[in-house]
C-alpha cells in the first residue's frame, strides 16, 4: 500500500468516526507540513459536514492547494455559513482568511456579505475587502465576456444578480464607506442599455451621480470602457456621456472605441456617432496613425466615416488615410476619394508606389490605373521586376492580361524596332506566353500558324522556341516551311544546322533554296564564332 492510500485509508477512518476526536485530528492535519494530508484532510471535513471544521478550513485556506480550493468553489453552499460568520464575527485574523477564501475560491455568491462587511470595515480590513470586491468583479466580467453558448447565459445572469446587490448596498440608508468601488462594480458589469445603470446615473443621489462620472471620466477598466462606447447603441444617449467620450483621450479608450465601431451601424447608432462633433484624440497626422496597430485601422476609418466632421477636416482625414494607414483601411476608405483632388490622390500613388512595404506598393499599383499620372504604364511595367510576388501579380491584374493575340496582332503595324520590347513586355505580364506561342505554332488553321511564326520573328524569340519551329519544317504547306527556315537562320546553332541540312530533299525548291541560305548563314556565323574562341583561347595561353 503506497503513502496516498494509507492517508486516505486513515481519513475514511475518522470520518466514520463521528466522534470529537476524530474531527479534532482532523482539524489538526490541517496544520501538518504535508501538503498530501493537509488537502486530504479539508476535503474529509467538507464531507463531514461539520460548520466548526469548515472554519478551521477557511482559516487555513492559505495552506491548501488549488484542488482543494477549487472543491470549494463547487461547493459554495456548505461553507457559505460559517465563511459568512468569519467575515462578519471573526477577529481581523479570520476575517483577512475569510477573504482570502472568497478571492480564492471566486464565490460570487458571497458578494452581499463583502458588502455588509465594508460597510463599518476600517483599515486593513476595508482595503483588502475591497480589492476581494474588484477581484471578484473582474473575473466574473472576464468570463461574461469570454464564455460561450449556455456559460454565457449563467455568467451573464451571475452579473445581473451582482448589479442588483450592489444597487440595493447603494439604495440603503447605510451607505459604505467607499462607495466609488461599487458604483464601479455596476458600471463594469452593466452595459450602456441597462436599466439599473441607468438608475445610477439618472435617479441616484448628488453624491453618486459625481462618482459615477468620476468613475467614467477617470477608470480603464475594460468594463468601464465597453460601457462607455456601449452607451451608443441605446436610443438615446446623454449629453454628459457624449461629453465624456469626446473628451477622454487616454490609450485605452482609443483602442476599445475604435474596436467597438459598428461595421453595419443600426439607426441608433448611426445617429449617436454623429453627434460626436469630434474625439479629442482623434487627429489626422502620421503620428497618430503610427500608435494605433495596424489591424485597428480599417475600424478606425468606420469612426471617422460614422462621425460628424465639417467638410475640411473630413478632407484631412481622407488625405491621412491614402498617405499613412494601413492597405485594408484605404479599401475601406474607398468613397473618400472623392474628398480630395486628384493631384493629391495621384501624389499619394507616387508614395505608396516608393514604399519599403510591398503591400502598400501593391496598393499603389492597383490605384494607378485611374490615376492622371503621365507615365503611369511605364511606372506598371517596371514593377514587373519586384522581386515581391504580390506586386507582380497586382501589376498583371491592372494592366490585364496580354495575351498572345494581342501581341501577335501588334507585331503586324508596329516599327521593327519595337519587336524586342515588345517581346519584353510580353514576357513580364504573361508569364506562360512562350507555352501559348508554341500552342499557336501547331494551331490546325494555316494562316494562324504562319502569323505566329512572323510574329515571333518579329519579336526576336526565335531561340526561345526553336522547338516548336523544328516542328514546322515538317509542315505540309511549303510556304510555311520556307518562312520557317528563314527565321531559323538566325539561331546559329549546331542542332538547327544539322536539321536544316535534310530539306535538301525538300519537294519545294523556294525551301531548299532558303535552306541552302540559311545552312551558309548558319555556318559561317559558327566558324565565325568558333574562330573567335580560338583567338581568346590562345591569347590567355599567351
Amino acid at each position: 500500500m503506497n503513502h496516498n492510500e494509507q492517508i486516505e485509508r486513515t481519513m475514511k477512518m475518522l470520518e466514520r468516526s463521528h466522534s470529537a476526536n476524530a474531527m479534532a485530528t482532523l482539524v489538526h492535519a490541517l496544520q501538518v507540513n504535508i501538503p498530501a494530508i493537509r488537502d486530504a484532510a479539508a476535503r474529509t471535513i467538507m464531507r463531514s459536514g461539520s460548520s466548526l471544521g469548515k472554519v478551521e478550513i477557511i482559516k487555513n485556506i492559505q495552506k491548501l492547494s488549488p484542488d482543494v480550493i477549487e472543491l470549494l468553489s463547487s461547493h459554495n453552499k456548505e461553507i457559505s455559513v460559517p465563511l459568512k460568520h468569519c467575515l462578519l464575527h471573526g477577529d481581523s485574523e479570520v476575517v483577512l482568511r475569510a477573504l482570502d477564501t472568497v478571492e480564492s475560491a471566486l464565490l460570487y455568491e458571497e458578494i452581499p456579505t463583502l458588502l455588509q462587511r465594508l460597510r463599518n470595515a476600517t483599515g486593513e480590513i476595508a482595503d483588502r475587502c475591497e480589492q476581494v470586491i474588484s477581484r471578484l468583479v473582474d473575473a466574473l466580467s472576464e468570463k461574461a465576456t469570454q464564455s460561450k453558448n449556455e456559460k454565457q447565459i449563467v455568467y451573464q445572469q451571475s452579473c445581473e444578480l451582482a448589479i442588483q446587490q450592489f444597487w440595493a448596498d447603494l439604495s440603503s440608508q447605510e451607505l459604505s464607506h467607499r462607495p466609488y468601488v461599487v458604483v464601479e462594480s455596476i458600471l463594469i458589469l452593466a452595459h450602456g442599455d441597462n436599466a439599473i445603470a441607468r438608475m445610477l446615473l439618472k435617479d441616484s443621489t448628488a453624491e453618486i451621480q459625481s462618482i459615477a462620472w468620476d468613475v467614467l471620466m477617470e477608470s480603464r477598466h475594460p468594463g468601464v470602457l465597453l460601457f462607455l462606447t456601449s452607451a451608443l447603441n441605446v436610443k438615446y444617449v446623454s449629453p454628459k456621456m457624449l461629453e465624456i467620450i469626446s473628451t477622454r483621450q487616454d490609450i485605452e479608450f482609443q483602442l476599445q472605441m475604435i474596436r467597438a465601431t459598428p461595421t453595419r451601424p443600426s439607426v441608433h447608432q448611426e445617429r449617436n456617432y454623429r453627434q460626436l462633433e469630434g474625439l479629442i484624440w482623434l487627429q489626422p497626422t502620421e503620428e497618430f496613425w503610427g500608435t494605433i496597430p495596424p489591424e485597428l485601422h480599417p475600424q478606425l476609418v468606420r469612426l471617422i466615416q460614422l462621425m460628424s466632421f465639417n467638410a475640411p477636416i473630413k478632407k484631412s482625414f481622407a488625405q491621412s488615410i491614402f498617405l499613412y494607414a494601413a492597405v485594408s483601411a484605404r479599401k475601406v476608405a474607398e468613397e473618400m476619394k472623392g474628398l480630395i483632388k486628384q493631384e493629391e490622390f495621384d501624389s499619394s500613388i507616387l508614395i505608396a508606389l516608393d514604399s519599403k512595404d510591398h503591400e502598400t506598393e501593391a496598393w499603389g499599383v492597383s490605384q494607378i490605373r485611374d490615376s492622371n499620372l503621365t507615365n503611369k504604364y511605364r511606372l506598371l511595367v517596371n514593377r514587373l521586376d519586384s522581386p515581391h510576388e504580390e506586386v507582380v501579380n497586382q501589376v498583371r491584374d491592372t494592366l490585364g492580361r496580354f495575351d498572345v493575340q494581342r501581341a501577335i496582332e501588334f507585331c503586324e503595324s508596329a516599327k521593327p524596332s519595337i519587336g524586342p520590347k515588345l517581346a519584353e513586355l510580353l514576357l513580364k505580364v504573361n508569364p506562360h506566353a512562350i507555352q501559348e506561342l508554341s500552342r499557336e505554332l501547331a494551331n490546325p488553321v494555316r494562316s494562324r500558324r504562319l502569323r505566329t511564326a512572323q510574329a515571333i520573328h518579329f519579336m526576336q524569340l526565335q531561340k526561345e522556341l526553336s522547338p516548336a519551329l523544328l516542328e514546322l519544317l515538317l509542315d505540309c504547306d511549303s510556304i510555311i516551311r520556307r518562312v520557317v527556315v528563314e527565321i531559323l537562320a538566325d539561331v546559329p546553332t549546331r542542332q538547327i544546322l544539322a536539321t536544316l541540312q535534310t530539306l535538301h530533299d525538300d519537294p519545294n525548291p523556294r525551301v531548299r533554296e532558303a535552306a541552302e541560305a540559311a545552312i551558309k548563314k548558319i555556318g559561317q556565323t559558327l566558324s565565325e564564332k568558333q574562330a573567335s574562341e580560338v583567338d581568346a583561347t590562345a591569347k590567355e595561353l599567351s
